[in-house]
């Protein structure tokens, strides 16, 4: 009797903090800087952790040759697939799952409540006026559009989110200042990543794997015409 009360205690439990909403803030000032934070846990992204202390000279050249020594998995069989299927088959699959990847990840936006967002680009750093007009130019075609589209997906609206894109030919270098805080509920994560995993990873996977092999034909439709003519 005490397990059966236990079990759904637990249940509720993880439901509980996967519904507990996971925080982020993120600073751009030509290096990022990314936290996360849940509940009074708080743990930065970026910049990555300090590597360890560095090995020896003799560990290091072991460790290297032992990765040398074996080849990439991967590799061999983006190689075997190519061999396969040929070059636009390996392109077509590549395009085909970077359009899955970026359906299910728009679909995952939607449930993350951008709560501010502020971009900010200065053009410059060249020594044509008419090179650094047209660049503004496009940069602002490609900013504001697409800053559109990931606050409308965010629901993030003004005076939330801000962009600005701001042109000035003595300035040497372009430079990028971006923040943005939210937060997503871990639920909503896990929802859409086993999504990912069922419905895109395993079926690209499967195709990657089987490159080359012949397709199984089903037994049944030759029993079935056995018996027609029996």
């Amino acid at each position: 009797m005490i397990v059966l009360w236990i079990l759904p205690g637990l249940i509720a439990l993880i439901f509980l903090l996967l519904c507990i909403p996971v925080r982020f803030d993120l600073n751009y000032n030509g290096e990022a800087t990314v936290f996360i934070r849940y509940l009074f846990l708080k743990y930065r992204v970026l910049p990555a952790p300090e590597p360890k202390k560095e090995k020896k000279p003799s560990e290091k050249k072991s460790e290297e040759q032992a990765k040398e020594k074996k080849p990439n998995p991967l590799l061999q069989q983006v190689k075997k697939y190519k061999e396969a299927e040929g070059l636009t088959g390996l392109l077509t699959l590549a395009k085909d799952l970077l359009k899955a990847t970026g359906t299910r990840f728009g679909k995952l936006l939607k449930h993350i409540k951008l709560k501010d967002f502020d971009l900010y680009v200065l053009v410059g750093g060249g020594k044509d006026a008419a090179e650094i007009a047209i660049l503004y130019g496009e940069v602002c075609a490609g900013v504001y559009p697409a800053v559109s589209v990931l606050l409308g997906l965010t629901n993030c609206k003004s005076p939330h989110g801000r962009v600005s894109v701001d042109l000035d030919y003595s300035v040497k270098e372009p430079k990028v200042l971006c923040t943005a805080s939210g937060a997503v509920r871990p639920l909503f994560v896990v929802h859409h990543g086993v999504q990912f995993i069922l419905r895109t990873i395993l079926p690209f996977y499967n195709k990657f794997q089987n490159a080359g092999k012949p397709a199984v034909k089903s037994a049944a439709p030759a029993a079935n015409k056995k018996e027609r003519t029996t």
